[in-house]
């Protein structure tokens, strides 16, 4: 596979922050992909739930006889692709690649990633708190407040590639 670009301008990511998931409630920009888990900000390292990814980029002209796909690198653990605000698929296993073909323009595009992981970090996260602050109940919670967290979010690198 060729790689077309890497995808290297900042995201801006909007976290679900009601009462339960208790994201940051106004946007965050990150510089580069990062994984939540390793986010000094309780709101990001023990969120749980959806958060959507938005960049703009800009491309040259696309090659014609290849098969594009966007390749998100590393995804914990699903994601859902937007681009130019059309439905491109959505990804849960390795290769974390959807075929973008008649997708991308040239010129700016703008990329919308929406992921979703697993309740573990906000259950860890929910253990730290007092019993009358925690928000999320289960069935099942064999987690602790040192328990490791789940590596989260869209941890890339993102590059549009052809084959």
């Amino acid at each position: 596979p060729e790689i077309i670009t890497t995808v290297d301008t900042p995201w801006e990511v909007r976290f679900e922050s009601d009462s339960v998931k208790r994201g940051p409630s106004e946007p965050v920009i990150f510089k580069e992909l990062k994984d939540w888990a390793q986010s000094k900000d309780e709101r990001i390292c023990y969120f749980s739930g959806t958060a959507v990814y938005t960049t703009k980029i800009t491309l040259g002209a696309l090659p014609k006889d290849k098969q594009l796909y966007l390749d998100l690198g590393y995804v914990s653990v699903m994601a859902k692709i937007k681009i130019n605000g059309e439905y491109a698929g959505g990804v849960w296993t390795f290769p974390y690649k959807v075929a973008v073909n008649n997708l991308f323009r040239q010129g700016e595009n703008t990329l919308e990633i929406e992921v979703v992981n697993t309740w573990k970090n906000r259950l860890i996260g929910d253990q730290k708190l007092p019993e009358k602050d925690r928000k999320v109940q289960s069935n099942y919670n064999g987690w602790k407040a040192d328990s490791p967290l789940q590596g989260s979010g869209l941890i890339g690198p993102v590059k549009i590639i052809g084959n």
